[in-house]
């Protein structure tokens, strides 16, 4: 049974019957969760907002080079390093990709280039993939880059 207008209410969101006056009695109307989670969205939302419109520094180069590309896919053997699970896709490579995408802050480096196909660079797109993706892609490289050759896949842009 809900508590009368004139007793204190002593549920677990009463902090609201603390706001100030400011609101002019606007919250008494509103029951205390309905409040509590209004602001939750709000400050979620406004969090999304800032962390969406500040991707960090780009690298100013957006291209890879010649002699990158050529590395890139000698190391690759020619083939697409994408794939699905455990199976590497068996196209051969014609694109040089940021595997962090450089969009969202990627560097144009050899520790984030990947050799794709056309149809696994387009799926791919600016997605940034997961730690379980780079995880099989850095396990994949260990078995046909050659030896010496850090198979880290992923580099982020910093100023330094």
């Amino acid at each position: 049974m809900p508590p009368a207008p004139d007793e204190p209410r002593t549920d677990l969101l009463s902090f609201t019957n603390d706001v100030p006056g400011a609101l002019g009695g606007l919250l008494d109307a509103v029951p205390a969760p309905v409040v509590f989670v209004a602001a939750l969205l709000a400050v979620f939302a406004v969090m999304g907002a800032v962390s969406r419109g500040r991707p960090g520094p780009k690298d100013p180069t957006r291209l890879f080079s010649a002699n990158q590309r050529r590395e890139g896919f000698d190391r690759a053997g020619g083939q697409c390093e994408l794939g699905t699970f455990f199976r590497r896709c068996r196209r051969p490579a014609h694109h040089g990709d940021h595997w962090y995408p450089w969009s969202k802050g990627g560097s144009t480096s050899m520790a984030n280039f990947v050799a794709a196909c056309r149809k696994c660079n387009l799926s791919k797109g600016a997605k940034v993939p997961g730690s379980w993706e780079t995880m099989l892609l850095e396990s994949r490289r260990r078995k046909y880059f050659p030896a010496g050759v850090s198979t880290k896949a992923g580099e982020r842009f910093s100023q330094r």
